[in-house]
């Protein structure tokens, strides 16, 4: 195809005789490798978790780091080491390229483990907070009012919760 206008708010597809094949490869994903990283961090274990753009999950990496977490960065890996003790943070959910309001469920729960009140601001999607009610069956000392949760030290047990 002879596409026009790329990088600009207009793009224009204009029809050719004949097309070809092509070979695309999907970038890592972002929510998906944060996921990860917020698993390993909560570990006992040193962790490697590969095929990652670091680039794409430098404002969780900063967050983890803020907490304590041992992070090494390679090119396209990230090794997770846990370290204790684990200070508290503030964490604002943005739009990319900033901390994604995807990532703020997986990271609440390791916010338990930190010394001090931390806090989560979700800017982008209000009903996020869903998890808060689920969290406080397992025993966490959380609240979310105003789109921010407070979340203080809290040992979680076992519950039956709905997802």
């Amino acid at each position: 195809a002879d596409i026009e206008g790329a990088g600009t708010s207009t793009i224009k597809i204009n029809g050719v005789e004949h097309l070809h094949g092509s070979h695309h490869q999907v970038i890592p994903d972002r929510i998906e490798a944060g996921t990860y990283m917020c698993i390993a961090a909560a570990c006992g274990e040193d962790i490697t978790i590969n095929n990652i753009i670091p680039t794409h999950v430098e404002p969780l990496t900063v967050k983890l780091k803020e907490l304590g977490v041992d992070i090494q960065v390679g090119d396209d890996s990230a090794v997770i080491q846990r370290s204790t003790p684990y200070a508290s943070v503030d964490i604002k959910t943005l739009v990319y390229p900033g901390f994604a309001t995807d990532l703020q469920q997986p990271i609440t729960p390791f916010l338990f483990m930190a010394d001090g009140v931390s806090f989560v601001t979700e800017t982008i999607y209000p009903a996020r907070f869903r998890h808060v009610d689920e969290l406080k069956n397992m025993g966490a000392d959380i609240s979310a009012d105003n789109g921010t949760a407070t979340i203080k030290p809290s040992k979680l047990t076992g519950a039956e919760v709905y997802a």
